[in-house]
């Protein structure tokens, strides 16, 4: 597991630890549940490049949720 990515939730300052893709999109997910009930996961990931300050801030929408 590569740890290259680092989610940042939409609605308040959490941010996950560096994780593998899908760790840190379900974290982020738990921690929208547990902080933010009601409210539609988003936000946005940095992804981490070998040899390569952190950078590369993208955005996350989860838009396939039941």
């Amino acid at each position: 597991m590569t740890a290259k990515f680092r989610y940042r939730c939409g609605e308040c300052g959490h941010r996950t630890r560096w994780l593998d893709d899908r760790e840190g999109a379900q974290r982020l997910e738990r921690h929208y549940r547990r902080c933010h009930p009601g409210v539609e996961p988003g936000g946005d990931f940095e992804i981490r490049r070998d040899g390569q300050r952190p950078g590369c801030l993208g955005v996350f929408l989860r838009t396939d949720r039941p």
